[in-house]
């Protein structure tokens, strides 16, 4: 299809999921949430930083590539590498003296929601999704105070014994300290200068400290999982986000085992009296290979629906399989970039087991599904087109707080190097007998053991804020499956 084509599709994909989305019960949003202090970084500020750690530390860091934040250093070599190869990055911190330095050297320039948990309840409640109940184990007044004040937006807590549902704001834990993660954005064209080495950013982008003090955990009360079967009858799927918390080791001596233990308990639970329920699961970015490797093989692994991924975190995935030299591909931006992105969808499909994978490109996305999933590829075509608008929306505003603001996206055009992209994957598809050229026109097409749908996506220019668009995607693509999901159940 041409770019008008296109365009035609997605007014009427967000129309016809804008009309069912009241058909949704609820969904449960877990676990990560936090506050983000958020700071554009300036070509001024990083020459700052560099010249106050020193310009020789930083080049050493920089070769070594840390993984953890331990120390200022630490923290501007990863900064400098995320200008350089401009590419967004999450990398932990463990000690709190990393937000007091920044807080010394740096000060950001304002505060907001974040977390991928947060994020997606926010967002959710304001597209005006009956019973979005979020859960985050760490609830401080001062996180309580960045959720939407909306009624539909609901804290699980127990009350005598008895589960009842609140707004966050009447719900936080009055003992209980804020957890503040730094967003360091940079934009495309800096000049950033390192020792001999001077580059120019290639793209708008950013950097995330992610606070990992020593009382997060990915946990629920015993009490409030005994009486998670009584959500059931309010919720139609869950989307769980925030497994990059889990730690290999603690200091009360538990490991991640005892929390990948209950991780899939919870989610054994969410489906009591409901086995067909859809849970998807956000990936991110994790440093520690043992986490990632067991994440996937032991939370996702026959337990997950659905996984959200952008082309970082495929990469990750995929070598944590075993699949390096398909990882390399993925993530090489050669000219086979996205065939290896489509082949590395499917790998995960079908190793993990699930009726969905969801991946977010700049341009594109894909998508494969089980053959036995119960939507049309045109069904899994408008549910992207739906996303892509949110996300669309989300860059150009900066958030959305309501679904009329969300069709604003509509009026963002369609990029034409994601429209270049699917002709490649086209003549890929086609060398390799999956399909003809005529049968991938529009973006959907059923190969021998799944669906593909891939779309060209609208990209803002300038957008106002990067931070929580890959979490919007996915969000919004799997709350339009879930809404017509409800409608084909309605029907029978």
């Amino acid at each position: 299809m041409d770019i008008e084509e296109w365009e035609q599709c997605y007014s009427m994909a967000f129309s016809s999921i804008s009309d069912i989305l009241g058909n949704i019960n609820g969904v449960f949003v877990a676990y990560n949430s936090n506050v983000d202090a958020i700071k554009h970084v300036s070509e001024k500020d990083i020459h700052k930083l560099i010249s106050l750690v020193g310009i020789k530390a930083v080049q050493r860091r920089v070769a070594e590539y840390p993984r953890e934040i331990q120390n200022p250093v630490d923290l501007v070599a990863r900064l400098v590498i995320a200008m350089r190869d401009g590419k967004a990055a999450e990398v932990p911190t463990y000690t709190t003296d990393i937000h007091q330095w920044l807080m010394d050297h740096l000060v950001f320039d304002k505060a907001r929601m974040g977390g991928q948990a947060g994020i997606i309840s926010n967002l959710l409640a304001n597209l005006g999704i009956n019973n979005i109940i979020t859960y985050v184990p760490w609830l401080s007044k001062e996180q309580a105070e960045y959720f939407v004040d909306a009624p539909n937006l609901k804290y699980p807590v127990i009350e005598d014994g008895v589960l009842k549902l609140k707004h966050p704001i009447e719900a936080y834990d009055i003992n209980q300290r804020p957890k503040v993660n730094w967003i360091l954005e940079f934009s495309k064209g800096m000049k950033v200068e390192c020792a001999e080495e001077i580059f120019e950013v290639p793209r708008d982008n950013r950097l995330i400290i992610s606070s990992r003090p020593s009382w997060i955990r990915i946990d629920m009360s015993e009490q409030l999982y005994d009486q998670i079967p009584h959500m059931n009858g309010i919720i139609d799927g869950a989307i769980l986000a925030g497994y990059q918390m889990i730690k290999e080791e603690y200091e009360d001596g538990a490991t991640y085992r005892d929390y990948v233990d209950k991780a899939v308990k919870v989610i054994k639970r969410l489906k009591e009296g409901n086995p067909n329920m859809r849970i998807h699961v956000e990936f991110t970015s994790i440093q520690n290979k043992v986490i990632r490797k067991t994440i996937l093989k032991d939370i996702v692994y026959q337990h997950v629906s659905s996984l959200g991924l952008d082309t970082v975190e495929v990469a990750n995935a995929l070598n944590v399989l075993g699949h390096e030299e398909l990882a390399y591909a993925v993530i090489s931006k050669g000219e086979n970039s996205i065939s290896a992105l489509y082949e590395g969808a499917v790998k995960l499909l079908c190793e993990l087991k699930l009726e969905r994978v969801h991946i977010h490109s700049l341009g594109f996305y894909i998508c494969v599904a089980s053959r036995d999933f119960p939507l049309t590829v045109e069904e899994h075509r408008d549910a992207l087109l739906f996303s892509s608008t949110l996300a669309a929306a989300q860059a150009l505003r900066g958030g959305i707080s309501s679904l009329k603001e969300a069709e604003s996206g509509l009026s963002v055009s369609i990029y034409g190097q994601g429209h270049y992209d699917l002709d490649k994957l086209e003549k890929y598809l086609v060398r390799r007998d999956v399909c003809t050229g005529t049968e991938f026109e529009d973006g959907c097409i059923c190969a021998l053991n799944h669906d593909l749908i891939v779309i060209p996506t609208k990209v803002v220019p300038d957008p106002v804020a990067t931070v929580g668009i890959g979490d919007t995607i996915s969000a919004g693509a799997f709350v339009a499956i879930l809404a017509m999901l409800r409608k084909k159940q309605e029907a029978n």
